[in-house]
């Protein structure tokens, strides 16, 4: 194609027609000018699409972590009801002048222990060394970074430095000292499901230091249980939004 474009210059230098050749070399040149500009384009696009195809793999690989975060975060919850319930119907039953019942013994039995959250954060942290810039949707981006970095943390911060601080310096040592644990041999009973009665029930009912330590669980669990409805929340929400956004680029 060079040599080609050499011969008609040739040419027409040859036959002295300047001015045809003056034109010649200016229309050569916006066709090398245009040729370097679709080359600009069609690398621009190339490499668009492989930013695309990036952002999509780790779109889908954070919704995965996600929804299997969800699991996780959904068991706290129940764990956290259960516990929560046993509370309740612990200090009610002290309350009250009735004898000891055996049904009671999964109450009893279910007052102690607290979650730790397991949650996955391996796509979300190759996703920042490859940069967050490759979610090109601000918002998306933004709510993403939000869920790990805040609704995460503050739920695994809390869960550390206050809950499981209350469980094992407070709730365990007083629960320990006044019931006393069995297995349940029940074969529907849940995995890891303990049956507990009184030491002695009688005492039980005016011993204030366990009564205290009861009612600090109970408010623990309401509270821990706000925050995992929360990040339930926040999750399901987040995972939604990236769908919308896959739904979108493909």
């Amino acid at each position: 194609m060079i040599k080609f474009f050499r011969k008609i210059r040739h040419q027409l230098l040859s036959e002295n027609k300047t001015s045809k050749y003056f034109k010649y070399a200016i229309g050569e040149i916006i066709l090398v000018v245009i040729g370097i500009l679709i080359a600009l384009q069609v690398n621009n696009w190339n490499n668009n699409k492989q930013l695309e195809e990036v952002q999509i793999k780790y779109l889908n690989e954070i919704a995965n972590n996600l929804k299997a975060d969800l699991v996780d975060i959904r068991f706290n919850i129940g764990f956290n009801e259960t516990r929560l319930n046993s509370s309740k119907i612990v200090l009610e039953n002290l309350k009250n002048d009735d004898v000891y019942a055996d049904s009671l013994d999964v109450y009893y039995g279910s007052l102690l222990y607290t979650t730790r959250s397991v949650l996955n954060y391996s796509a979300y942290e190759t996703l920042k060394t490859k940069g967050l810039e490759i979610i090109t949707n601000n918002n998306l981006r933004k709510s993403i970074t939000k869920l790990y970095s805040f609704h995460y943390q503050n739920v695994i911060d809390f869960e550390i430095q206050d809950d499981h601080a209350l469980q094992y310096q407070v709730v365990i040592p007083t629960v320990l000292n006044r019931i006393e644990f069995r297995k349940n041999e029940d074969e529907n009973a849940i995995a890891g499901q303990q049956l507990g009665k009184p030491i002695n029930f009688q005492a039980l009912k005016n011993d204030i230091e366990f009564k205290n330590a009861i009612i600090l669980n109970e408010d623990m669990r309401v509270y821990m249980l706000e925050n995992y409805r929360a990040l339930e929340k926040n999750s399901t929400e987040c995972i939604a939004f990236i769908n919308s956004e896959l739904k979108k680029i493909n």
